[in-house]
C-alpha cells in the first residue's frame, strides 16, 4: 500500500492558515477604519486579537508536538479506505 510522510497535511492547513490571516487583518481594518470610536470598540477588538493570538498560540503549540516525518498510509486518515487493486 502508498504510504506517504505526514508533512503533506501541512500544505492544505497552510493554505486555510493563509486565508485566516487574510480575513483576520481584512476584518481589523474595518473595524478599525468604519467602527464608532469608543471604548466598547477597542474592548471589542483587544478581545478578538487576544482571541486570535491565543488561538494561533494553542494550534502552534499542537503542530511542535507532532512528528511530522512520520510516514501514514490513506488508511490511516479514511479507515474505510481500501486500497486492492483490481487487474
Amino acid at each position: 500500500m502508498t504510504s506517504f510522510p505526514l508533512w503533506y497535511l501541512l500544505l492544505p492547513f497552510g493554505f486555510i492558515f493563509a486565508l485566516t490571516l487574510l480575513f483576520f487583518f481584512f476584518n481589523l481594518f474595518h473595524l478599525n477604519r468604519y467602527a464608532v470610536k469608543s471604548p466598547a470598540t477597542s474592548f471589542v477588538i483587544g478581545v478578538y486579537i487576544f482571541t486570535f493570538i491565543g488561538l494561533i498560540g494553542a494550534i502552534g503549540f499542537y503542530l511542535l508536538s507532532v512528528n511530522w516525518h512520520r510516514q501514514i498510509q490513506p488508511s490511516d486518515l479514511i479507515p474505510s479506505f481500501q486500497a486492492q487493486s483490481r487487474i
